[in-house]
């Protein structure tokens, strides 16, 4: 008779069995049901991807573009500049055979054989990065690299991104021969140096043209594809010459050539001599100045290789109308400049987002000397006092708050007085803010900055859109500190949207030459003043037009504020002003060496140029819709204002409401920084710049640092 505890036992161990048989069961079913979806997730992840991507139908009539493309706000082209020694496409039967084979042993033997992958390919590259321990051999066919440099340049190396490139890779082959293939690979693939297509790489690597390359230097140009970057470098010359060896033997190994013609190929030193591409005297002709502007500001994101490499289209806000006006009128009026102005510039922003809308950097011939006026700094003379009236409304001062117009005295710490002077010499006594302002008394403007503080103001200033250094003397309160006219254009949009702050901004949208987008930018919009403050300041500049210093200034119909500035001895003259849609600075100056006539001033010169732009800007435009900001302090004499509404703004412009500096700093960086945005990365000031400062004679652009 069985033991009862066997028995117990043996029931156990059967029990046991069942059990971990159902357990392996369920769980093959749960892996069986969880590759499936994991499966599935990942197709929808790859057909996810390359629905994004163009048809391929569009590389019947490729042609490679490493080139920059500038537009304006319409999306009409400005101007490409091309970079470098140009890429050209090689039909398949103008490439030499040894050219061919060496870059079919290095690359991909089976090209002729596979549908775009190559599984075999793959298994023995896996095969023999094992066997090494490191990466010696890839997998990837001719198509698949094609597809990537098409299709997948700058995106991280995933899986997905893996398989979306085979997914690709078969697309290619459905609809191209391989001779297409081929042709388009050599025209893409990079071989270091900032050099894409074999042409190009055989201009730069040996001094001519892949018509005329040999059996050593078409084994170096194939071994280099693996590594462009490391195996391109003179540095690694060395490791470029044992691969180059290596692509010799593939090709004897794969029946191309003898083992003879690898030998005698060994024995020849290769020389390299690279073609230096022509240089353009004017690279770029139209809009020189702003286009300077804007590569500038691409400089400043991208990496001279990437922009080669990829092309660029650069989509701006310029407008044409007032980019043409705004030349023409400065090459007109800069010949009858008084004696000592020897430059102009001119900045015009759009009021409703602060977009750039023209930007000239001054009256000359650009390649005569490249010194951007628009973007450098200048010293701003009274068109700063706005802010220092601005800064007492804030702090109680009404327009009708009555100043005094007396001689003042400042004792230095070291003895020394600093005695400012009216322009014109005289005292008027008290007089109201407004008088004060309208009339730009310097007397005023001093013991108003000194009640409220130079800090005060400094704050107003920075909040308004001033970058650059300002000097905490009360000096600045008549603009001893220097700005430049961007700086300033933008400080009074500010006032122009009735207190809303915008950073200037130009780049709307960046796309790369195969058309997809790689950033795009929108403006964000923030109040650091309250409105009815600035609308006194607004009423009181449009004083300045119609009764003050700057009646030149005036349009006809259009209601306009503005301020004069005129720096110590008119070195520095400028206006800057508004109308319902369009603010611009406008300035002049010459060399500190020179007297300047007598009698010259903002008012008298730049204020008669801002007039002649805006009357030439709106014979072509339809009169701006809504008219300036105003409030109760309105004078009844100014027609063009009487019952005036505010100006509206654009819609697709983000608000913040915001009354604190700390929020504004965040939202309102630097145009260089704003346009870093659009790619992820940070940018430094622009002022730096690329075109060189020379007093005299052509500076030639510089692409790279």
């Amino acid at each position: 008779m069985p033991d009862l505890r066997e028995i117990s036992d043996r029931r156990g161990f059967i029990g046991f069995v069942r059990s971990l048989w159902f357990w392996s069961k369920g769980l093959l079913e749960i892996a069986l049901v969880m590759a499936t979806l994991g499966a599935t997730v990942v197709g929808l992840l790859v057909f996810s991807e390359v629905s994004k991507l163009p048809d391929i139908s569009y590389l019947k009539n490729y042609k490679p573009i490493d080139s920059v493309s500038i537009y304006d706000k319409n999306d009409k082209l400005i101007e490409t500049i091309d970079q470098g020694i140009p890429r050209t496409v090689i039909p398949f039967s103008q490439v030499p055979l040894v050219m061919r084979q060496a870059v079919l042993a290095a690359e991909d033997k089976r090209f002729y054989e596979h549908e775009g992958v190559s599984f075999l390919g793959i298994l023995r590259a896996g095969l023999a990065n094992l066997k090494a321990l490191k990466m010696v051999e890839g997998g990837s066919t001719i198509t698949q690299q094609l597809a990537k440099n098409l299709f997948f340049t700058d995106v991280k190396r995933t899986a997905i991104v893996k398989l979306s490139e085979a997914v690709m890779a078969y697309k290619l082959e459905e609809k191209y021969s391989k001779e297409e293939i081929f042709s388009l690979y050599l025209t893409e693939i990079y071989f270091g140096n900032g050099a894409r297509g074999i042409e190009q790489a055989s201009r730069l690597y040996f001094g001519h043209g892949v018509a005329q390359i040999s059996l050593p230097e078409a084994a170096f140009l194939a071994g280099i594809i693996r590594a462009p970057s490391f195996l391109g470098s003179k540095e690694h010359r060395r490791e470029a010459m044992v691969r180059q060896r290596q692509v010799l033997n593939s090709m004897a190994e794969a029946g191309f050539i003898s083992t003879a013609d690898v030998l005698l190929a060994e024995s020849k030193p290769v020389v390299f001599k690279r073609l230096a591409p022509p240089r353009k005297a004017r690279p770029f002709s139209r809009y020189p100045y702003f286009v300077a502007y804007v590569l500038d500001i691409i400089h400043h994101q991208f990496d001279e290789q990437t922009i080669e490499l990829n092309g660029l289209k650069i989509f701006t806000t310029l407008d044409p109308q007032a980019q043409d006006a705004a030349e023409a009128v400065l090459a007109s009026e800069i010949r009858r400049a008084p004696v000592g102005i020897e430059e102009e510039a001119l900045v015009s922003l759009a009021v409703k987002d602060g977009a750039i809308l023209a930007l000239v950097g001054g009256a000359h011939d650009y390649w005569e000397n490249q010194w951007n006026c628009a973007v450098n700094v200048h010293t701003a003379g009274s068109s700063l006092k706005p802010f220092v009236y601005l800064a007492s409304f804030l702090g109680g001062f009404t327009p009708e708050t009555p100043v005094q117009d007396a001689p003042f005295i400042l004792k230095e710490p070291n003895g020394a007085e600093w005695k400012p002077k009216n322009f014109d010499g005289k005292y008027l006594g008290i007089i109201t803010v407004r008088d004060a302002l309208s009339q730009s008394r310097n007397m005023c403007t001093i013991r108003v900055a000194e009640q409220v503080g130079i800090p005060t103001v400094i704050d107003i200033l920075r909040k308004a859109g001033i970058k650059s250094d300002l000097a905490p003397t009360l000096s600045l309160a008549l603009g001893s500190s220097a700005v430049t006219p961007l700086e300033l254009a933008s400080a009074y949009g500010t006032l122009a949207r009735g207190g809303i702050a915008i950073t200037p901004w130009t780049v709307r949208r960046l796309e790369d030459a195969r058309g997809r987008t790689i950033g795009s930018f929108t403006p964000t919009a923030v109040r650091v003043f309250p409105q009815e403050q600035v609308s006194w300041i607004i009423d009181i500049l449009q004083d300045v037009v119609w009764k003050g210093t700057a009646t030149q200034a005036r349009l006809n119909k259009r209601a306009v504020a503005g301020k004069t500035g005129t720096a110590d001895k008119a070195k520095d003259i400028w206006f800057v002003g508004f109308t319902s849609d369009m603010v611009t600075a406008v300035w002049g100056g010459g060399d500190e060496k020179k007297v300047v006539a007598k009698n010259v001033t903002g008012g008298t010169v730049m204020a008669r140029i801002f007039r002649a732009y805006n009357e030439d800007y709106y014979r072509a435009n339809p009169m701006p819709a809504g008219s300036l900001i105003s409030s109760q302090y309105n004078d009844i004499g100014k027609q063009t204002v009487t019952n005036a509404k505010s100006v509206s703004h654009s819609n697709d412009v983000p608000y913040v409401d915001s009354s604190t500096y700390q929020q504004y700093q965040q939202s309102a960086q630097p145009a260089a920084r704003q346009q870093a945005r659009m790619s992820g990365t940070a940018a430094p000031d622009p002022s730096g710049g690329h075109a060189l400062k020379t007093q005299r004679g052509v500076t030639n652009y510089q692409w790279s640092r």
